[in-house]
């Protein structure tokens, strides 16, 4: 999990320096902190919620559950940019999943997910007061189950204190951006999230993995 995040982050940081050093050309350092404080205020912090709608096999596990969705938009080009997005789910689990451990297998319960996410941008068309993204988001799904960790001891900082499953997650999403006076924006988005929980050691069971999320988001 803390590879992952660390990657992302990395992925970042080098996308925005090769646009920086495709577009800019300092001869000096104020001319570079100006153009570093100009480039911040073109990064979108945006704060939505919406609705995860399983489909498919994932129905019989899951009912419709709230989401909170919080992220960083970093711009590349004018059509292009690069989104840091965390979802968190407060699951509506109807049954119990099959969970095979080293030592044995139970019953557990979802109590919490989290999906974090670099999402791949681009800008199919604008106006002056309205534009329409298509992005791809590539991160994963982690699901924290009810279910004690019986290795756990509290001394090990990187052991769970409850079993975790973390699946794979690809999710593309379309965007409707509506925007308003002082750089303020109102996005209407559309995504599926896919995850194949089925994980050889962990969820031996096909729950399926297919998910829709209608959300709205605002920027600022």
């Amino acid at each position: 999990m803390k590879n992952l995040l660390l990657t992302i982050v990395l992925l970042i940081s080098v996308q925005i320096s090769k646009a920086q050093n495709d577009t800019l050309y300092v001869t000096n350092s104020n001319q570079y902190h100006d153009y570093y404080k100009a480039y911040l205020k073109r990064v979108t912090f945006k704060i939505g919620g919406g609705v995860l709608l399983p489909q498919g096999k994932l129905q019989d596990y899951f009912g419709p559950s709230p989401v909170l969705e919080l992220s960083l938009d970093f711009p590349v080009t004018k059509t292009k940019s690069l989104e840091l997005a965390l979802q968190f789910v407060i699951p509506d689990q109807k049954q119990s999943f099959l969970f095979v451990r080293t030592t044995d297998t139970i019953q557990a319960k979802a109590s919490f997910m989290f999906n974090p996410m670099l999402r791949f941008k681009k800008n199919l068309s604008q106006n002056v007061n309205s534009q329409l993204h298509l992005s791809l988001g590539v991160g994963a799904s982690v699901i924290k189950t009810d279910a004690r960790n019986p290795f756990y001891t509290g001394d090990n900082q990187d052991s769970e204190k409850y079993e975790v499953v973390t699946a794979f997650l690809m999710a593309p999403a379309l965007d409707f951006v509506k925007k308003f006076r002082s750089n303020e924006e109102l996005t209407f988005s559309l995504g599926l999230n896919y995850s194949p929980y089925k994980i050889e050691g962990a969820l031996q069971e096909n729950i399926g993995g297919i998910s829709l999320i209608p959300r709205i988001r605002y920027s600022f």
